[in-house]
C-alpha cells in the first residue's frame, strides 16, 4: 500500500470534528417550538408567584415547596438536555470549555469569588437606588422563603446548588446561544436571557425583577469571559446558599 504523508493524516484526523460541527454558526441550538415550550412555564409560574395569595403561602409548608422547586429545576435541566439532543448538539456546547486541572478549577472558584463580591455590591447599589426611588423591596418576600430549621435548611442549600447548575445551563447556556444565533448577535442573547432570567423571579416584584435582569446579564458576561458555566454556576450556588442563611438569621432576630 502507498505510504500516508503527515499532511494526509491530519486531514482524516480533523474531518470528523467538522462533519459533526454545526453546518451554520447561526443555526439554532434547539427547535424553536421547544424554546417556547421551556419558557412558557417559566413565565407561567412567575405569573402565579407574584399574586397576592402565593405570598401568603411563601412562609408556609418550606420543606414542601423546596421539594417542589428542587424537582423542578431538574425538570428544566432536563428540558435543555432533550432540546439540544433533537438538533445533535452536545452538552458540552452548553457547558463551555473542558478544563479539568486543578489549578484550572482553582481559576474558576477565585473568579466566581470576584464576581460574587462584586456582583454583591452592585445589586446592594440597584437595591439602594430603587428603594429612593420608591420601588418596593424584595426583602420581605424572600424572607418568607428562607429556612427556619436545620433540616429547611439542607434542603435550602440542595435547592441553591441545584438552582446554580440548572438556571445557569438554562438562562446562560440554552437561552444565551440560542438568542445569539437568532439575533445574529451576542448582545441579543444577552439581552433576551436576563430579561427571561429577571422575569422568571416575579414573586419578587418589580424591584426584585430589575435587579436581577441586570444580575442575570453579569452572569452572561462571566459566561462569556470565562466561556465556561462553571464559576457562573458556584457563585449562583454560593449567592443562594448565603442569601438563605442571612435571611434566616435575621429573620430569628426578629429583623423582618
Amino acid at each position: 500500500m502507498p505510504e500516508r504523508n503527515d499532511a494526509e493524516d491530519r486531514e482524516q484526523t480533523t474531518l470528523p470534528s467538522d462533519v459533526n460541527c454545526e453546518p451554520a454558526s447561526h443555526a439554532a441550538i434547539a427547535p424553536w417550538w421547544h424554546t417556547a415550550l421551556l419558557i412558557a412555564p417559566l413565565l407561567g409560574f412567575s405569573f402565579l408567584g407574584s399574586l397576592k395569595p402565593a405570598h401568603h403561602t411563601l412562609s408556609e409548608h418550606h420543606v414542601t415547596q423546596y421539594l417542589a422547586t428542587l424537582a423542578w429545576e431538574w425538570i428544566l435541566a432536563a428540558l435543555v438536555v432533550w432540546g439540544i439532543r433533537m438538533r445533535g448538539v452536545p452538552l458540552r456546547q452548553l457547558l463551555g470549555k473542558r478544563r479539568p486541572a486543578w489549578r484550572d478549577w482553582q481559576d474558576d472558584f477565585i473568579l466566581a469569588a470576584v464576581f460574587w463580591i462584586a456582583a454583591a455590591i452592585l445589586l446592594t447599589a440597584i437595591g439602594v437606588m430603587l428603594h429612593l426611588a420608591h420601588f418596593s423591596t424584595p426583602q420581605k418576600t424572600l424572607a418568607q422563603l428562607a429556612p427556619q430549621n436545620a433540616l429547611e435548611l439542607l434542603l435550602w442549600v440542595l435547592l441553591s446548588i441545584s438552582a446554580g447548575i440548572c438556571e445557569e445551563l438554562t438562562f446562560r447556556g440554552y437561552l444565551l446561544q440560542q438568542f445569539s444565533r437568532a439575533g445574529k448577535r451576542l448582545w441579543i442573547g444577552v439581552l433576551a436571557s436576563s430579561l427571561l432570567f429577571g422575569v422568571a423571579h416575579g414573586y419578587e416584584g418589580a424591584s426584585g425583577i430589575i435587579a436581577i435582569t441586570v444580575y442575570g446579564a453579569m452572569f452572561c458576561l462571566l459566561t462569556i469571559k470565562r466561556d465556561s458555566l462553571r464559576p457562573g454556576m458556584m457563585a449562583h450556588a454560593w449567592h443562594d446558599i448565603f442569601s438563605g442563611i442571612a435571611l434566616m438569621l435575621l429573620k430569628h432576630a426578629h429583623a423582618f
